[in-house]
């Protein structure tokens, strides 16, 4: 058991503390042991006498019961040592017949310097402090108790001699004086120091693999919320949350170990081959090759990249996802009607690839208050999407489809100004569509169609056409490949119904009202046409990222103009099988569903 180490400074004097060997270099310690420090000297009792070590990691531990307290130290050379062995994760669990484990630990307190002293502790799993320490004490007819330099030593099993976890800290006065004490277990220091995942008796991969592929993740910085989402996507009928993954590793740790299903991580990998930043695709898709035979063509095939909001086609509209695009979300606000007073219940949902990542409301507000309320829900919600392509959808009674959303404001936390909606994708919806009705098949109908096209080929519609609800509604329902209006200007009450009536998925307009003098200062060609040359060979799918370069054109003073058809422009692009809450999920390109 020549694992277990005295740290020293440099120059000599009392020890700092205990650490223990793990391989042929690398030794574990408390961070607070080697704090400030550099360069320390490791004594192995009875074996090697001031060998020099750096301290080459150390985790977030700046003050007393801060969470990470652990160091690693490389020596300068290897050591022919044999290293410690360390416990199965679990060990400490409680059995029946067996509720606390006498564990031992060797430190170097004042008096026992050279060669160090034992201590017999008592913990188990079941005595945790937060959710990072263990609670673990001495008894009282026990000689030796915790004392300044045992911080670092390695707890061990007695029987097996296998090392589950490092003591950090203990009551050093009053009652409880060095009977009480706290140690990190092994699964919270892998939290901190992943590499020890290496050195841990894993089952779900053997050691060789599990290294290879724990070292594709090292210092790739992963959004959670990517994370999150790929989990999500890999696993769609997942029922409870996931815990916070702070890295990729962390992900495929949680999969590996608490999921069940022989491809499971097959499934995460693939996912993660197509999110991860920092070129980890090929990376994984070599790794799946040579450890996973059959199964790397799968992974890595979309790494980060392409055009801006290039997850449009497909992610945001159902239709087959590019497998270059990034991830995309949508932040859904619903606004439903009340029976009394005129109310609106307001809610909103985040989804991300289909998968929610949050929700608000409903909440009972007055017209009035929409933007308000929409402007404070959004900026609590943002910072869920905010590294995603993301766009904004509302959906609204017909009365509320020509609000002005993309003026309205996006605030940012800590941002300095808000910016403008019209900075991200806006599209408007109608709620009624959400019900099971005659009308959602048609809509559905009419996207299938307009999808199979192509192209959007929206059907101009002059403010001066002498139609009531029964000739339009006629003239839309006798058409079905008609799948998109251009109105010249605001529709009248009658058409929109009718529109909306008949299943019509996609309307553009500018909002503007004719009012009389027989349409004259309409300008319906000029605005028409120009639309029309805009959006007409377009995908559908692609109208709400064309639709935004539109309304920022036309803000612009290099390329618009007071004619320009992205001023004032409404874009209702509406396919019923994109369900914000109630149910929390959305349809996507690769057929699965989030589960809540």
């Amino acid at each position: 058991m020549h694992w277990r180490a005295r740290i020293g400074t440099v120059g000599g004097g009392a020890p700092l503390g205990a650490g223990v060997l793990v391989d042929s270099t690398r030794l574990i310690t408390c961070a607070h042991v080697v704090d400030g420090l550099r360069e320390v000297r490791v004594t192995l009792p009875g074996c090697a006498d001031g060998l020099r070590a750096t301290v080459s990691w150390s985790g977030d531990w700046r003050r007393q019961d801060d969470p990470g307290d652990v160091a690693v130290l490389t020596l300068d050379d290897p050591l022919r040592v044999p290293p410690c062995v360390f416990a199965p994760l679990g060990s400490l669990r409680p059995r029946k017949g067996r509720t606390a484990y006498e564990l031992r630990a060797l430190g170097f307190p004042r008096g026992h310097e050279e060669i160090g002293t034992h201590v017999t502790l008592r913990t188990s799993e079941d005595r945790q402090l937060g959710s990072e320490w263990l609670e673990m004490d001495v008894e009282q007819a026990h000689l030796q108790r915790l004392d300044e330099g045992f911080s670092g030593a390695a707890v061990y099993d007695i029987e097996s001699r296998q090392v589950v976890g490092i003591v950090t800290d203990a009551v050093l006065a009053g009652d409880q004086e060095g009977y009480l004490g706290r140690m990190l277990s092994l699964d919270v220091i892998r939290r901190h120091w992943e590499a020890l995942d290496d050195l841990l008796p894993l089952d779900w991969l053997p050691p060789a693999p599990r290294h290879e592929l724990r070292a594709l993740f090292e210092d790739v910085q992963v959004e959670a919320r990517t994370l999150e989402v790929a989990v999500r996507r890999a696993f769609p009928t997942l029922r409870r949350d996931p815990p916070h993954l702070r890295s990729g590793w962390q992900a495929v740790r949680y999969v590996a170990e608490t999921l069940t299903g022989d491809d499971r991580l097959t499934r995460l990998l693939r996912e993660l081959g197509q999110w991860s930043p920092g070129g980890i695709g090929p990376g994984i898709a070599a790794w799946m090759r040579r450890w996973m035979p059959g199964e790397g063509e799968y992974a890595g095939a979309g790494v980060l990249g392409g055009e801006l909001y290039g997850g449009l086609q497909g992610g945001w509209g159902g239709g087959g996802r590019a497998e270059a695009c990034a991830p995309t979300g949508s932040v859904m606000f619903r606004a439903e009607p009340m029976t009394r007073g005129g109310s609106l219940e307001l809610s909103v949902c985040t989804v991300v690839d289909g998968v929610p990542v949050g929700r608000a409301g409903p909440v009972r507000i007055r017209r009035q208050q929409l933007r308000a309320r929409v402007e404070a829900l959004l900026a609590e919600q943002v910072g869920r999407i905010h590294e995603f392509d993301w766009m904004l959808e509302f959906v609204v009674p017909p009365g509320l489809m020509s609000e002005p959303y993309e003026e309205w404001h996006i605030r940012e936390p800590g941002a300095a100004r808000p910016r403008p909606m019209r900075t991200v994708p806006v599209v408007v919806r109608h709620v009624e569509r959400l019900k099971p009705l005659t009308v959602s098949r048609l809509t559905r109908k009419r996207w299938q169609t307009v999808r199979a096209r192509g192209e959007t080929r929206p059907v101009p519609v002059e403010c001066g056409l002498p139609y009531g609800y029964e000739q339009f509604y006629g003239w839309l329902d006798a058409d079905d490949d008609l799948c998109a209006l251009a109105y010249a200007a605001r529709p009248v009450d009658d058409w929109l119904s009718a529109a909306l009536d008949t299943g019509v998925p996609i309307m553009l307009w500018r909002r503007h009202d004719c009012g009389g003098d027989g349409h004259a200062h309409c300008a319906p060609k000029a605005f028409l046409d120009r639309l029309a040359d805009a959006v007409a060979t377009l995908e559908p799918d692609r109208l709400p990222l064309e639709v935004m370069k539109l309304r920022k054109a036309a803000h612009s003073p290099h390329k618009g103009d007071a004619d320009h058809c992205g001023h004032r422009l409404t874009l209702f692009w509406d396919d019923p099988e994109r369900m914000p809450d109630p149910p929390l999920a959305m349809g996507n390109p690769m057929g699965s569903r989030g589960s809540a």
